[in-house]
């Protein structure tokens, strides 16, 4: 948590508030917050029991007072430029109501796995959500405040979707976007709340896309493929098609960190290995991909 206050603190953009929600902890990351409230009067920190995610969301909408409002959570990294670079783009587009951006997605160490990049221009993002796949990385977003409460924060009734469904909603009073530039490093680990809470999203998502499409005057059809596409796997998977894209984006270092991990943990499956030779000799392993296809 640390890492993430000092690097909201250290942004080129210095006219914000920043506040920080402790919803129960009681892993001693509220010390951390104390301290930065104490050393920075832009610092407010929140606390309360822990009512959910939706509901802490729309307790700090009502807290804020600024104009815009930008998101991140407790383990991410904001680039230095993040605020500045979203800002001025909402300045310059009155009708935009949330701006997000591609996302370098870090281990728990902070080493870098590859960047993910969504749409840029609001019919394709729409398109996308619409579809259930996503369209903007929650912890990238910058959201204009008046529009938010314009269209009343975020519902409770969708957990895990809870972003989608505001984001669909903004869709339908403003435009959406997503600069190409990765301005949030997303920490990814078995932890994330996006993976431990995702055997409870199926359900959430299939009634807010019904309602989203309702709103729109569309007709919704659930894809054959959405049943199996919030089901939990294990976190080796998980792991070993991140180490995967480490090694497709060229981030070898990391690929042979989590390689190895992944093989001591299971020494007789051959995927692993696979994984080992890969991360350890690209050209040679990207010349028999290509000779094989």
């Amino acid at each position: 948590m640390a890492e993430t206050i000092r690097s909201v603190l250290t942004q080129t953009e210095t006219g914000f508030e920043f506040l920080i929600l402790d919803d129960g902890s009681t892993d001693g990351s509220d010390d951390v917050a104390i301290q930065a409230a104490k050393n920075d009067d832009r610092v407010q920190l929140i606390r309360q029991s822990n009512v959910g995610m939706a509901a802490s969301l729309n307790r700090l909408i009502e807290q804020s007072r600024g104009q815009y409002l930008a998101r991140i959570d407790a383990d991410d990294i904001a680039e230095p430029t993040r605020f500045a670079k979203q800002a001025a783009y909402l300045d310059a587009h009155p009708d935009c109501v949330l701006v997000g951006s591609a996302v370098l997605n870090i281990d728990i160490e902070g080493d870098p796995y590859g960047v993910t990049t969504m749409p840029s221009d609001h019919e394709a993002i729409e398109t996308r959500m619409l579809s259930g796949a996503g369209g903007i990385m929650h912890p990238s977003t910058m959201l204009r405040r008046s529009a938010v409460i314009q269209t009343g924060g975020f519902a409770l009734n969708y957990p895990v979707a809870e972003d989608q469904d505001l984001w669909l909603r903004l869709a339908l009073i403003g435009r959406l976007a997503n600069l190409p530039e990765p301005l949030t490093r997303y920490r990814v680990h078995p932890q994330n709340m996006s993976f431990v809470r995702q055997k409870d999203g199926a359900d959430a998502l299939d009634r807010l896309l019904t309602k989203a499409h309702a709103d729109r005057g569309l007709t919704y059809t659930r894809l054959a493929n959405q049943s199996t596409m919030n089901e939990e796997c294990s976190a080796w998977d998980r792991e070993r098609t991140w180490a995967w894209t480490a090694v497709q984006e060229g981030h070898f270092t990391t690929a042979r960190k989590h390689a190895r991990r992944l093989a001591c943990r299971k020494p007789l499956d051959t995927r692993a290995w696979k994984l080992v030779a890969a991360s350890h000799f690209p050209q040679l392993f990207a010349l028999l991909r290509s000779q094989s296809s």
